[in-house]
């Protein structure tokens, strides 16, 4: 994840967070959609989109992790 490192005031060139070069990312909406059995799925409308809509900043917590990991074991 990167965000972190660009995320921080400039060391060096703009917009390049403590990295020596802004990197080439694409910051848009990815394409394409979620299937419907991914347990990710109905995230979309929480943040201001459509059901099956990828969601790249959500994050799970530890304790959210952990659950998720005993309901398959």
């Amino acid at each position: 994840n990167i965000r972190p490192f660009l995320s921080v005031p400039d060391v060096g060139k703009r917009g390049a967070g403590v990295l020596r070069d802004k990197p080439n990312i694409k910051w848009e909406k990815d394409r394409g959609a979620d299937v419907p059995s991914a347990p990710w799925y109905n995230l979309g409308p929480e943040y201001g989109g459509n059901k099956g809509d990828r969601i790249n900043d959500h994050h799970l917590s530890l304790e959210e992790k952990r659950l998720a990991r005993d309901k398959t074991s």
